[in-house]
């Protein structure tokens, strides 16, 4: 049980336990102790009463216990302060480090199962960095409902199917004849030549007996498609599943999906196409399901495979660029029109990424045509730096890659700064091998005994004040996931990270860690421990690297 818990636990019981939504929030000023509850101002409401009478009665009937409050404090308009006492801190530091890699982290399966889709581009190019913001933005929210007790699988929608195939295929095949001196007439509607000649050759290469433009557009797609698997991992995103949208057309299930609306009267016939009644849900009009000329929409299929998707996980999760916005009404209608629970499926939008070198716009590249693909930005700033710049920013807001920023390594950039936090903690412990010290190994060991870490706190005011800061932030790091992970929101363990990593430093700098003092000396290696356990642990959620040495 964590301190908070146990505090919340007193506040309860001095309520004689009427009441179970005690909320305990870190304090923003040392001044208003380290912990604050409003809930005088909650209960004040309901009884009618001055809040802080009733605050000043749960006040002295919570400060007794000096080991978990060591002061409690009442504030206008009826705050209750609270100073968490050293024994206090010293018993959670034994817990992190019980705990150690699973630090921060619930049970694994202990809440529903969640299945998230991502990324999920057409099978037609190089990826850009839009999807590479959805990419790691659906990477971190995995790790992190993982980290949070969710049993979740991951999976991206090959749209394999329809117009977009057909015109790589047109493309693909006028490339082939270029290449066999035919003459050929170049559509403005085709891809670049320039991002589909290099599958081509490479097609090529493998298949001598090329004879139809299908066969030739199948290998081109299913070599695009290795491709960006191969470029997806490489920045750590893999996924639980690779699900085909052309199965969904050869089992029958998109046909399945039309006749039910049909024989719902969800679905009717105008000008020759087959529309879906979207306004009866919300929409500002009716949508097309089959063209006039009997090509079914993405909207049809896109019905079919969130079916199929809801039949094995309990709550669904897409995460679709901000493009997409306007079809996320016709699809949850069109849902609750078959009898599914449309609050079971969640979307996420991601907003455009720009980047920016030199102070300047970074423009497009010839090869993408009007996009900038992941693989330019990614062999410019290396993965760790990709990921992270990606991810520190909230889906919702547009978002600035600074590329120079990216490559610095220095405390102005972020990821860099985490990460020599993490080098520098295990730095200190081959200090400690080289120093003259004579600390047996077995005194190391900071799971057995919450005494070791009591010795941090027989310091100076300063130092004093900065051990108890990093410990609080240190203790933050299961709430910070819950909250994270509540909200959809992985950029919170990001800026979180960042904050851990500025308090470590400043520690780092004032207190020194090893010295004469023995006892206070294994106190701080069993802090700097800790520190290292939170980091490598925060990073792990968000698929970063934790250096040992930078």
């Amino acid at each position: 049980m964590s301190y908070k818990q146990k505090i919340k636990a007193k506040i309860e019981k001095a309520l004689n336990g009427s009441i179970d939504f005690v909320s305990l929030e870190r304090t923003k000023s040392k001044e208003h102790g380290d912990i604050a509850t409003n809930i005088a101002m909650v209960l004040a409401k309901e009884q009618k009463r001055n809040p802080l009478d009733i605050a000043n009665e749960i006040k002295e009937k919570i400060k007794a216990d000096e080991s978990l409050i060591s002061h409690v404090e009442v504030a206008k308009p009826g705050f209750i302060n609270i100073v968490v006492g050293d024994f206090a801190l010293a018993e959670s530091l034994l817990e992190v480090h019980k705990l150690g890699s699973d630090f921060g982290f619930s049970p694994t399966n202990s809440k529903e199962k969640v299945l998230i889709e991502y990324v999920s581009a057409n099978p037609t190019g190089d990826l850009h960095i839009g999807h590479g913001r959805q990419a790691v933005i659906g990477s971190c929210l995995v790790n992190l409902l993982r980290a949070d007790g969710y049993a979740v699988s991951s999976e991206f929608y090959v749209n394999d199917y329809g117009e977009q195939i057909t015109k790589l295929s047109d493309t693909a095949w006028t490339i082939f004849e270029k290449l066999n001196g035919k003459p050929v007439q170049w559509s403005s509607d085709f891809y670049p030549e320039e991002l589909v000649l290099p599958y081509v050759k490479k097609a090529l290469e493998q298949n001598k007996n090329i004879t139809t433009k299908e066969n030739l557009g199948q290998i081109v797609k299913d070599l695009v498609l290795k491709a960006q698997k191969d470029l997806l991992s490489s920045f750590k995103i893999n996924f639980d599943k690779w699900f085909s949208e052309t199965d969904l057309h050869v089992s029958k299930e998109v046909e399945a999906v039309l006749k039910k609306l049909k024989e719902k009267n969800f679905a009717y016939e105008h000008e020759g196409a087959v529309w879906f009644r979207a306004k009866d849900f919300g929409d500002v009009r009716d949508r097309v399901l089959i063209r006039s000329d009997g090509r079914s929409t993405y909207l049809l299929a896109d019905v079919a495979y969130h079916i199929d998707k809801l039949k094995r996980s309990g709550h669904l999760i897409t995460i679709w660029g901000a493009d997409h916005h306007g079809q996320e009404v016709s699809l949850k209608g069109a849902l609750k029109a078959l009898g599914y629970d449309e609050n079971k499926l969640e979307i996420i939008f991601v907003q455009l990424v720009s980047l920016q070198k030199e102070g300047q716009e970074v423009k497009m590249s010839k090869r993408a045509g009007t996009v900038i693909p992941v693989e330019e930005v990614l062999n410019e700033v290396g993965a760790d730096a990709f990921r992270y710049f990606l991810i520190e920013s909230h889906s919702d807001n547009r978002m600035v890659f600074d590329m120079d920023l990216a490559k610095k390594q220095d405390k102005d950039n972020p990821v860099y700064y985490i990460q020599y936090a993490h080098a520098r903690c295990c730095s200190i412990f081959r200090q400690l091998e080289q120093s003259e010290l004579k600390i047996k190994k077995e005194e190391l060991n900071f799971s057995l005994n919450s005494n070791i870490f009591m010795n941090l706190f027989k310091a100076n005011n300063q130092e004093y004040s900065l051990t108890k800061a990093l410990i609080l932030r240190i203790l933050d790091f299961p709430e910070e996931i819950t909250q994270a992970a509540q909200n959809r929101s992985p950029n919170r363990i990001a800026n979180y990270l960042k904050d851990l990593a500025c308090d470590f430093h400043q520690f780092y700098t004032s207190c020194r860690v090893i010295s004469n003092n023995i006892e206070l000396t294994k106190g701080r290696l069993g802090l700097i421990e800790a520190v290292k356990i939170t980091i490598a642990n925060g990073l792990k959620i968000l698929g970063i690297e934790a250096p040992t040495a930078m």
